[in-house]
């Protein structure tokens, strides 16, 4: 069949949500013959609509991208904010906000019907084009991507809902209509297994491929998203009887990729390059969403007060609690009881590095443009404080992922790429430790001749811009302050929400945060915040409207009476 050359360059891409309308609950209206007609329009197409699901946000607006404003990091500045039906009640199989089951199972469709027919393509037409050696060679890679991403989808599908109907043809109506719910240890499995199949046949780097399309699956990728499903599965949600050997597959898998980083080219870079213009191609980089140049993320999120600025996610008081001192080790809310005056003292001088990159508080220089460049004023009057509308609830503004040299006045307005991160290497190390800690008994026990978990954690923590002083701890004391590295290190990389719930612990951190007031007088209290948390939000509701066409499609526990 005859083809068209297409461009399909992945890096900083606005990739918009798939055009196609496939799922497993309503017919596959995808004209079959002008899908594999074109390399173009159909082929090449396909495949990009399921990358386009992993793109798809979790919320329809920017500024509610994190699922932050749902945990213990974060307030969404306005009530409207739709990550705040997480945590007021208006949650429910009826209202279920999150996309995640449409957008995996569109996603799942779209890579079994193309895996399917994946043999009628034929390019040969095409082989005196000049494109064509690329289109091959591109051809013969999409098949084990399509199954990457499907066992990504999965994974999203399982820690959202637990058991789900685990699906690996095409449907018709009826067939889509009567599927059963899948026991979660199947779909882990058959995740691990689909990975471990296809990562042998994905490259270490798309840059000397053909085309050099980089941000598609890789080697390293499957990697990290086996190591990061087998944590989840030792994990207490899912691992119910705390079987060690859950905990030992998770370290082997996590120990695999710390063991090949470097032949892979795979590095830690400073924290503070994780983000911006040309964070795409940066080393420790695993997997990554790349946008292309806009200021959007900098007006959902730049304080009230900058010109267009709408305040977004701003952290709470309980996070900035969580930082360390340099020093000391103690953390800030150790250090700094009750309340707090700012103007006889510091108390932010001489905290984890990570806490400037990563916060806004009163008086810092933001953002850094110099046409926007002024000091933040977060206290009651102040020109980026209350009373004004959309002002921080908490008293502190976002700077992680923000790029401060966007310009977002009326005029002269600047704007800059953008990199949301799905997997990099500082995770593995945390994954690694944590499955170590568990499969071995101690923070301070080698696994398989590898490092510790204390090792494995101060290889973080001794990073030349972080320079912290080392994890000695063990036992629960190790436990309460891995958890709080863990929240530093990922912060606003919507790791929080999910890692809070597979340790079954949102009573202990999501039913009240803490958040700052600070005074005309400069005087900081803390003011304590009641969320509504149920156990049963360790799992989402299953959207009423499948529950209706499907009733085999058992509700998750607690959901049923919901309205």
């Amino acid at each position: 069949m005859k083809l068209k050359n297409i461009s399909l360059f992945l890096l900083a891409s606005v990739v918009a949500a798939s055009c196609v309308d496939l799922n497993y609950t309503e017919q596959n209206t995808r004209d079959e013959e002008w899908t594999y007609e074109y390399f173009e329009n159909g082929i090449k197409n396909m495949v990009y609509d399921v990358y386009a699901q992993v793109y798809n946000q979790e919320f329809e607006s920017n500024s509610a991208y994190f699922l932050a404003g749902a945990t213990d990091e974060a307030q969404y500045a306005l009530e409207t904010g739709a990550v705040n039906n997480y945590v007021n009640g208006g949650w429910s199989p009826a209202n279920p906000y999150s996309r995640t089951w449409s957008k995996c199972y569109t996603a799942i469709a779209d890579a079994c019907m193309y895996l399917e027919k994946i043999e009628q393509t034929d390019i040969s037409d095409w082989q005196y084009n000049s494109s064509y050696p690329i289109w091959k060679a591109q051809m013969e890679l999409f098949p084990y991507e399509l199954r990457f991403l499907r066992a990504y989808f999965y994974f999203e599908l399982i820690r959202a809902y637990g058991d789900v109907p685990l699906v690996t043809t095409t449907l018709n109506n009826a067939q889509a209509n009567s599927v059963t719910r899948t026991p979660v240890e199947d779909v882990i499995q058959f995740i691990v297994d689909e990975l471990d199949a296809v990562a042998p046949y994905l490259p270490v780097s798309y840059l000397t491929e053909a085309g050099a399309e980089v941000g598609r699956a890789t080697k390293i990728a499957a990697y990290a998203l086996k190591a990061r499903t087998l944590l989840y599965a030792a994990s207490p949600l899912f691992n119910t009887n705390n079987d060690s050997a859950k905990w030992t597959k998770a370290a082997e898998a996590c120990k695999f990729i710390l063991d090949n980083a470097d032949t892979w080219g795979l590095k830690l870079s400073t924290y503070g390059s994780l983000w911006g213009h040309d964070a795409f191609f940066n080393p420790e980089l695993i997997f990554g969403i790349g946008r292309g140049e806009s200021n959007a993320f900098e007006m959902a999120n730049y304080p009230v007060g900058v010109e267009n600025g709408s305040s977004g996610n701003c952290p709470t008081q309980s996070l900035v609690d969580q930082y360390e001192y340099q020093a000391s080790g103690k953390t800030f809310g150790e250090v700094n009881t009750g309340s707090i005056n700012l103007l006889s003292a510091d108390p932010y001088a001489g905290l984890d590095p990570r806490f400037a990159l990563t916060v806004v508080k009163n008086g810092d220089e933001w953002p850094t443009n110099g046409a926007q460049k002024k000091a933040i004023e977060t206290f009651i009057g102040g020109f980026n404080a209350s009373p004004k509308y959309g002002a921080t609830p908490t008293g502190y503004y976002l700077r992680k992922f923000v790029d401060g040299s966007c310009v977002t006045t009326a005029d002269n307005q600047t704007t800059r790429r953008h990199t949301w991160i799905i997997f990099r290497l500082a995770e593995v190390y945390l994954n690694y430790a944590e499955a170590v800690f568990h499969a071995t008994g101690g923070a301070n026990n080698s696994f398989q001749g590898g490092m510790t978990a204390n090792e494995a954690i101060n290889v973080l923590r001794g990073r030349a811009d972080i320079q912290m002083p080392a994890f000695t701890e063990d036992g629960a004391a190790w436990v309460t302050r891995y958890e709080r590295e863990r929240l530093v290190e990922l912060a606003f990389e919507n790791h929080r929400f999910w890692d809070v719930r597979r340790w079954k612990k949102g009573s202990q951190y999501f039913k009240t945060i803490q958040v700052a007031s600070i005074s005309a007088s400069k005087q900081l209290t803390r003011t304590t915040v009641t969320r509504q948390w149920d156990d049963k939000y360790y799992f989402y509701p299953i959207p009423q409207t499948e529950i209706k066409k499907n009733p085999k499609l058992v509700q998750n526990p607690g959901w049923d009476q919901a309205n």
